[in-house]
């Protein structure tokens, strides 16, 4: 990678991701020391550009490490001057996102947390969480198109459950950590901004159909552009 400078100057960025595969994709460098990389330690990369971290899937890991990785760095002295949640995701159907698609996250809430009703309804907690305003951004994420996202323990499998999640959340896209690790820099109060791509529509679920290695390439286009 060249000089990163360009998009991102501040060199206390932390890059976080929930598997190792999307991390080693971003920073193909480490794709062979990848799946070595434990869920407590931060990665420092070379040339000066920050940091990186593997958290794990889902909203329990990713929030759990993810707070003791800031709370560990300040005690080292180093003070994370801003997160940002890397990803793929699902689109929710008829939203006007398509696969490929890299959007921004500006807010996001649990999809599954709640309690079902005697006729079997759910209704939900609320838990929208909002990441750091959009103008504090990099100019270059801020040019991306805004996604409110969902998090959830259980991903859709079906095209009915894809379109009710989608109309009872105002959702565009659907993800397994996303409002969990804004919660936890909320409160570390460190900024925090969420870039996703799309590698499928989150509908009736068929695996083979995903695009997950080109989702993750036009990811890693659009976070850094031509400084790769």
């Amino acid at each position: 990678m060249a000089d990163a400078d360009k998009n991102f100057p501040n060199k206390n960025h932390l890059f976080a991701f929930a598997t190792p595969a999307e991390f080693a994709s971003i920073f193909p460098e480490y794709a062979g020391s990848a799946d070595d990389v434990t869920s407590d330690k931060l990665i420092e990369l070379s040339g000066n550009r920050g940091y990186a971290c593997v958290l794990g899937l889902g909203i329990v890991s990713f929030a759990t490490n993810l707070t003791y990785l800031i709370s560990s760095a300040k005690q080292q002295g180093i003070r994370i001057s801003a997160v940002f949640i890397l990803g793929v995701c699902g689109a929710y159907p008829g939203r006007g996102i398509n696969v490929l698609d890299v959007v921004r996250i500006d807010s996001e809430c649990v999809g599954d947390m709640g309690y079902q009703e005697k006729d079997g309804s759910f209704s939900p907690f609320p838990s929208s969480v909002r990441a750091t305003a959009v103008e504090h951004a990099p100019l270059h994420l801020q040019k991306l198109k805004s996604a409110v996202g969902l998090t959830v323990n259980c991903c859709t499998g079906t095209e009915e459950m894809g379109y009710a999640r989608s109309k009872m959340f105002d959702a565009d896209i659907e993800n397994m950590e996303g409002a969990a690790g804004i919660s936890a820099c909320i409160a570390h109060n460190t900024p925090v901004f969420e870039i996703r791509a799309v590698s499928n529509i989150a509908s009736t679920r068929d695996r083979a159909s995903w695009k997950f290695n080109e989702a993750l390439a036009a990811l890693r286009q659009a976070v850094f552009l031509e400084v790769i």
